[in-house]
């Protein structure tokens, strides 16, 4: 059957397997005809792409290079005319310093701009461009503004070096660099014979036998004792006069005596008391909390006169030690070694000292004021103390001491106190609705039955009927009170486990640093500034005296930093002990805590409340 011709622009015939195989292989020889056909016209575009990437590469690397020349070349160039204005620039200061006119020796007087020390090293110029020597002058732009302190010092001028004359310079110099004047000697009491230190115990003795407010908090005792029996006391009977019916017969009627008494029901007496009770537990806890936080004040001030001492003695050692490094370089600078801007740098650091000094003479002074009126003596005159501020001391563990705080501080006390206090309150409420009784009785003459009289007598017995006051307002407050009573025991304790955690982190780390500074790095330090300084006695050039002034600089901050954190520590140390409410300062080492609560001392018994 004849069908029409296809898209493929072969004749369709029935699909036999023969007709099928001729098909398929002349199409694929037609397919390899036709790629053979368009492979050189691929290869030749690809070809020619491929070259003109090639040759825009080659240009792109030919001024890549060519600008690198320019470059190089142009560097090559600001580094001679640098070396060439940096040579003069030297040869300036050193006709200067001959001549002992220092006034305009900054580096060179034009077109010289700010390199770093990297680069001068090198050798190499900033990266400005020294082209144009156009703009200010680094003098100029060194200026310094008339609005800072100190820029109306004039500058050094010194003679000129004549070894012929040297008497002219030396006293120039003398004239500049006087002797520092001797600071006053430190104000720190000295044992004598007669009057041996003072322990931190005996202090604490002291202040409890002369500080108010340990007669504050036992006056407080007292008052709630009286407020303790007031709260059980039965009320008083009422006892009168009277006459009833008088003049109504023409007689005197009925005449006689009367008496009242309000019998109190249902134990309200015994539960106001006991309220008032615990009130009384916890004016002696307070008294504890008192005694302790005397302690604790008392030991903050022995150990900040302590390291007030110890800042003292480190002070006045810096004040020669800085004294004497100043005076050898006016020395050097007498002998020609030394510029003139050199002792200046060090007799800043030596006045600085000198001012260091007079705040420590001033820490002392009040450090020991303050002892003074925590002991209850503020007119009490410095008195040696007994111990040092580099003691070391093994702290009882956290753990340790985290539990015996949560348990045996007063303020946990205090508020389970408060726990009881408010259930007893609560169950007083809950009673006050119970009628209490009133009882009335007379006994009085009757004058109406003449001429015979009678004695007769009247008695009431009656209660209060609780229809409309049921007292159910001051029992809703007497639960709330219990509520909040319950939540602030949890809170107290929070409130102490963060700040015992606060006061053993200040601890550990002032001590870390503390153990650190006396043992590394202030030893290490001094060593390195008598390298430092050893050194550029010897290699000026290898060991610039910036170098010098950096090492003594180091040395005293490290010196600053170690009593800082030394009074820190100790700072801290007080703060725990004041959480651990111990009695001295022992028991917070290892191991020496009190086993078991601390003893308070019991409420007032009833039985013995009238014998007061």
């Amino acid at each position: 059957m004849q069908q029409a011709p296809g898209n493929n622009g072969f004749s369709a015939r029935s699909l036999t397997g023969t007709s099928i195989y001729k098909e398929f292989w002349l199409m694929a020889r037609r397919s390899l005809w036709a790629l053979s056909l368009a492979l050189p016209i691929l290869s030749g575009c690809y070809s020619a792409s491929a070259s003109r990437a090639s040759l825009e590469n080659r240009t792109t690397a030919v001024a890549s290079l060519e600008e690198h020349a320019s470059r190089k070349a142009s560097d090559s160039r600001k580094l001679q005319k640098y070396n060439e204005l940096r040579q003069a620039s030297h040869s300036q200061a050193a006709a200067a310093d001959r001549t002992g006119d220092t006034s305009g020796t900054v580096a060179g007087d034009r077109g010289i701009t700010l390199a770093s020390h990297t680069q001068l090293d090198n050798g190499r110029p900033a990266r400005d461009d020294y082209s144009d020597f156009s703009g200010p002058s680094l003098s100029e732009r060194l200026k310094i503004p008339k609005d800072l302190p100190g820029a109306h010092a004039p500058p050094i001028a010194l003679p000129p070096l004549d070894p012929a004359k040297p008497e002219s310079r030396q006293s120039a110099i003398d004239n500049l660099f006087p002797h520092l004047p001797t600071p006053p000697a430190a104000r720190v009491a000295e044992s004598t014979p007669t009057e041996a230190p003072l322990t931190l115990d005996e202090l604490q003795e002291i202040a409890l036998n002369n500080n108010p407010s340990i007669v504050e908090a036992t006056a407080d005792i007292n008052a709630q004792i009286g407020a303790a029996i007031q709260a059980g006391t039965y009320p008083n009977p009422e006892v009168g006069y009277e006459a009833d019916t008088v003049g109504s017969s023409g007689t005197r009627n009925y005449q006689g005596v009367f008496f009242t008494q309000l019998i109190k029901t249902a134990g309200k007496l015994d539960l106001a008391r006991a309220a008032e009770n615990v009130g009384l537990m916890n004016t002696q806890v307070a008294l504890r909390d008192t005694r302790m936080t005397l302690f604790a004040n008392v030991r903050t001030g022995y150990f900040a006169v302590l390291v007030a001492q110890e800042s003292l003695k480190a002070n006045t050692a810096l004040v020669e030690f800085t004294h004497e490094a100043y005076r050898i370089q006016v020395e050097q600078l007498k002998g020609g070694q030394a510029t003139a801007y050199e002792p200046m740098q060090l007799r800043a650091l030596a006045v600085e000292a000198r001012t260091t000094l007079a705040q420590a003479h001033n820490r002392y002074a009040s450090a020991w004021r303050q002892l003074a009126a925590s002991l209850g003596i503020p007119d009490m005159p410095p008195r040696t103390l007994a111990g040092s501020a580099d003691n070391p001391f093994e702290l009882v563990d956290y753990d340790a001491a985290l539990d015996y705080v949560l348990t045996n501080n007063t303020d946990v006390l205090t508020a389970q106190n408060a726990v009881t206090q408010a259930r007893l309150r609560l169950r007083l409420e809950e009673v006050t609705p119970i009628p209490d009784v009133n009882v009335y009785g007379a006994i009085q003459k009757d004058f109406t039955s003449t001429p015979k009289t009678r004695t007769t007598y009247n008695l009431q017995v009656g209660i209060p009927v609780p229809i409309f006051n049921r007292n159910k307002g001051n029992i809703i407050t007497a639960q709330g009170a219990l509520v909040k009573a319950s939540a602030g025991v949890q809170r107290v304790r929070n409130d102490l486990s963060a700040q015992l955690a606060a006061a053993y982190e200040r601890y550990e780390n002032n001590r870390v640093a503390t153990e650190y500074y006396r043992t590394q790095v202030l030893p290490d330090l001094a060593r390195a500034y008598r390298g430092v300084y050893e050194r550029h006695q010897q290699e000026s050039e290898m060991v610039s005296f910036g170098d010098v002034v950096l090492a003594q600089q180091q040395l005293l901050t490290a010196i600053t930093t170690y009593i800082r954190t030394l009074g820190e520590q100790w700072t801290a140390l007080c703060e725990i002990s004041n959480l651990l409410q111990v009695d001295n300062l022992d028991q917070m080492e290892a191991g020496q805590l009190p086993v078991g609560p601390v003893p308070v001392p019991d409420a007032l018994p009833i039985e013995n409340a009238d014998n007061l």
